[in-house]
């Protein structure tokens, strides 16, 4: 037996393969399994990127729709402030913010329904979701005796 027979069996020994009447019952020697991975046609498995990477954050959303979040983004962040107690445009603002949440037009590519319906959201619930969050801060603010912020 060699080295590389003796160190790396993959097969069994050619002795063992030549059958003989006494080898009938006597058990055959089985192979011995190699340790370590698996040769590397056996273990690939093909993966395109998309398939492997799913989009984990609005990042990988296309620009319309990482501008329609920014839109609703801010009309939030609008409504939350309130309409303030100093300055003609921050009412001006506020009251338009509040009049493009309530408006039901389709037409307009970035009327406040196409943009919940582009992000996957409900319109009626943003809208009451909305509504009790602006309620909760200004009740507060009031409570508080100062303006919203």
């Amino acid at each position: 037996m060699s080295y590389a027979q003796a160190t790396c069996p993959i097969e069994a020994p050619a002795e063992a393969t030549t059958a003989t009447v006494d080898d009938a019952e006597s058990p055959r020697p089985r192979p011995r399994r190699r340790v370590g991975r698996p040769p590397i046609e056996d273990s690939i498995e093909l993966v395109m990127p998309a398939q492997f990477h799913t989009p984990a954050s609005e990042s990988w959303w296309p620009g319309e729709k990482r501008l329609m979040l920014a839109v609703l983004t801010d009309a939030i962040g609008i409504l939350m402030k309130g309409p303030g107690t100093n300055g003609l445009r921050r009412r001006a603002l506020y009251e338009e913010t509040a009049s493009w949440v309530q408006w039901d037009d389709t037409e307009w590519p970035y009327s406040f329904v196409n943009v919940c319906d582009a992000l996957g959201l409900d319109v009626p619930a943003v809208r009451r979701t909305l509504a009790r969050r602006v309620e909760r801060v200004h009740r507060r603010c009031r409570s508080a005796g100062r303006p919203a912020a």
